[in-house]
């Protein structure tokens, strides 16, 4: 899922827009706690299932989201993946990465 995001953000910069078209405020406090719960159930439930390591806090997604290289080459957004989501998940990183 990670992966398709920045896929999306880089793909589509527009998304942005369309979401504030869509009366998704940044600056509107309910929006963000909205935001905030849907994110922390989804960190939860993969935490439940072993797929995310239990220390990972909101905070974490927000950093990779924030840091995801959207202007780079799908090589170089590939490379990100490959080492920011082994600190995320508990999948292991590939030798061949």
């Amino acid at each position: 899922m990670l992966e398709r995001v920045v896929e999306a953000s880089a793909a589509d910069h527009a998304v942005k827009a369309a979401a504030l078209a869509l009366g998704a405020d940044p600056a509107d406090g309910a929006t963000v706690e909205r935001a905030a719960g849907a994110l922390a159930t989804l960190i939860r439930a993969g935490q439940a299932d072993g797929d995310i390591h239990p220390d990972v806090t909101i905070d974490d997604m927000y950093l990779f989201f924030s840091t995801a290289p959207t202007d780079q080459a799908p090589a170089a957004r590939a490379r990100w993946l490959t080492l920011f989501l082994p600190g995320l998940t508990t999948r292991a990183r590939s030798v061949d990465n």
